[in-house]
């Protein structure tokens, strides 16, 4: 079986009512666009008469569940005594807010809705000479969520009030040991006129919190006991190698929505130089994609959840029979037990045509990754594929310093079908089980010691068994920049059964293999007001993607994101991988990749935004590699996002 008689195997094989419909729709190419330009139009219509009917509203107080203009950040004043300090938050009109703590460093900040700070302001991060406060920041995210965070010396006492007549915050700082008037609910006093003491009014965005970074959000004033400061502290802090995050790269300051439930839609059109991966018969092809997405995330006192469903509809203008639906699902559960002892859960589904996939929606839910194992550095050009993975953590903070965790995961790779033919593509089921300890040598260094135990099954026969104990350092260098690495010892036992075929007979040859290698990997991430960048670099044994067994995987990867003017965003990924065949016995196979990627996004209103992007794959096998898994690959593609309606939950 040659590799177009598997790729045109593999569609037939998931023929389904929709990608059927999507056909008929796809012979009629000029019913299809009046359809996707009605639905951009209707779109477009809806923002604009929800500005208007914003901006007509917005005289006099604001109604602030309905008003869906954003408020302006005008400025920041402070006056500091020996006692207390007062900031003052001046603003277009009222707002809703949150207020959080964070430790190590000591911070506290405000989340203000549909906010965006004034044009006006130049300044982006200003220093005081305070006390209390040593620096303030502020950044708006594309939520237009406006953070602004002050920096602190030590812990403290806040109270933060919302002033009328004009509007405007007002935070008042006093040492934990001072006794003011009560905390309990939001103030709303007129009386107070202005602060003394004018400063710089723009600050740059805040320092966001590490991956693991505890945060007490509250609508009011927070002051913890010593208690409290312990367990805060041992929670805080840059986490070390083996608790399964794959975050997406965010600038400082940015935080993921909380308690709400989001509906979206998303069109597009794209053209591939390359729909059958094939580089000896290139087909090249316009494709239109739309599909809903439905995103939620609720916060408790115990009970954390989110979820993230996306299906999404391919129709391609001349080539229909490879229209596809595809689908992604996100689910990530946690539950405190004690201020000590903790669960968490996490399961994340693709079920999936190619290679250019729609990503879940980070705008959303920014976090909200994969807890998969499984190679991502191969790819299988144009096979029907289920990807789905699943971990369950339990944690336990045995000390302010020394935390220890347990977890056992599971992998699947799932092509639909059952390859008996050599030379063909090969499911795999990935099981893992590990303990991770993490020791806290200061606020922002954490040593960790990692053992992982990996089931990798592949083929109808194969597996190979991999035992992985890790140390792990982790330390944020700076308020914006993290360093994390790892390495230690793997130890692999390969059992590989090989099809020999000779004449009209094929030989099935068992093989056992004890290997050894050291395995490597390191993260740098540095995230500033306006540039996030990411590099990560890794070696060590994992999975063949379906097209070798298992395999030593060597891969180099960066991104990088920037703020530009006018609400736009840039973006830039490169990445290259090695992966060679774990049984070095005989020239089994190894493949060579290389990917790169340029994306361009603009948020149009508050609830539509559009993305530019150009994405490019090259991949090469050598040895006894499928031949089909070589080709290269061009997309360029353009998408709308647009927000339907968001809900606010309770906690």
């Amino acid at each position: 079986m040659n590799g177009r008689d598997l790729q045109i195997a593999l569609r037939r094989e998931t023929k389904s009512l929709l990608p059927l419909v999507a056909s008929l729709l796809a012979r009629r190419p000029f019913v299809l666009r009046w359809i996707m330009a009605a639905g951009i139009t209707l779109v477009l219509a809806e923002a604009s008469l929800g500005a208007s009917n914003s901006a007509s509203s917005s005289v006099g107080t604001p109604d602030l569940a309905t008003d869906a203009t954003e408020v302006q950040v005008l400025g920041v004043r402070s006056s500091t005594q020996a006692d207390h300090s007062l900031v003052a938050i001046d603003l277009s009109a009222d707002v809703r807010y949150k207020v959080g703590h964070l430790s190590n460093p000591e911070r506290l900040y405000l989340d203000l809705s549909r906010t965006r700070i004034s044009s006006q302001l130049a300044s982006r991060r200003i220093t005081l000479n305070d006390a209390f406060v040593g620096q303030i920041r502020m950044g708006t995210d594309q939520g237009a969520v406006t953070r602004i965070v002050l920096d602190l010396h030590s812990a403290v006492r806040s109270r933060v009030s919302q002033l009328s007549s004009p509007a405007r915050l007002l935070v008042e700082l006093s040492r934990p040991g001072d006794t003011t008037e009560s905390e309990v609910g939001v103030a709303k006093r007129s009386d107070i006129r202005g602060v003394a003491g004018q400063v710089p009014a723009g600050v740059g965005p805040t320092q966001s919190a590490p991956s693991g970074e505890t945060s007490t959000a509250k609508d009011e004033s927070s002051l913890s006991s010593n208690a409290e400061n312990l367990r805060a502290k041992s929670a805080s802090g840059p986490h070390t190698h083996g608790d399964g995050e794959k975050a997406g790269l965010n600038y400082a300051g940015t935080s993921p929505p909380r308690n709400f439930l989001a509906l979206g839609l998303n069109v597009g059109s794209s053209y591939d130089d390359n729909i059958l991966g094939n580089n000896r018969q290139r087909v090249g092809d316009v494709s239109f994609q739309f599909g809903p997405s439905l995103n939620l995330r609720r916060e408790g006192q115990r009970l954390n959840l989110a979820l993230s469903y996306q299906p999404h509809f391919r129709i391609y203008r001349k080539a229909s029979e490879e229209n596809v639906v595809d689908q992604t699902l996100g689910f990530d559960a946690g539950y405190k037990v004690s201020s000590r002892f903790s669960f968490r859960g996490r399961t994340s589904a693709f079920y999936t045509t190619g290679i250019f996939q729609p990503n879940q929606n980070e705008e959303f839910l920014p976090g909200l990754g994969s807890p998969s194992g499984l190679n991502d550095t191969l790819f299988t050009p144009t096979a029907r594929q289920l990807t789905w993975s699943s971990r369950i953590d339990a944690s336990y903070q045995a000390s302010p310093h020394d935390s220890l965790g347990v977890f056992v995961g599971q992998s699947k790779l799932d092509f639909r079908q059952q390859f008996s033919n050599p030379g063909t593509l090969q499911n795999t089921d990935q099981k893992d089980a590990g303990v991770v300890y993490e020791h806290r040598l200061s606020p922002h260094t954490t040593l960790g010691i990692n053992y992982q135990y990996q089931d990798i099954r592949f083929g109808p026969d194969s597996r190979a068994r991999v035992h992985s104990p890790f140390f792990s350092y982790a330390q944020q260098v700076s308020p914006n920049l993290t360093l994390t690495v790892f390495g230690g010892p793997q130890f692999s036992h390969l059992h590989e059964v090989i099809a020999l075929p000779l004449g009209p007979f094929t030989f099935r040859i068992p093989i056992s293999l004890a290997t050894s290698n050291w395995a490597l990997g390191g993260t740098v991430t540095k995230q500033l007001d306006k540039t996030a960048f990411q590099l990560t670099a890794q070696h060590q044994v994992s999975d063949g993607g379906g097209l070798l067994g298992a395999v030593v995987s060597s891969s180099v990867g960066t991104s990088v994101r920037r703020r530009l003017p006018g609400r736009w965003d840039a973006s830039w990924s490169a990445g290259y991988a090695y992966n060679r065949s774990l049984d070095t016995t005989s020239s089994r196979g190894a493949y060579q990749s290389l990917t790169a990627g340029f994306g361009l996004a603009h948020s149009m209103t508050e609830k539509l935004s559009v993305r530019l992007g150009f994405d490019f794959i090259h991949q090469r096998g050598s040895g006894q590699s499928q031949l089909f898994g070589d080709f290269d690959r061009d997309l360029w593609s353009v998408q709308f996002s647009y927000r339907f309606h968001e809900i606010a939950l309770r906690r």
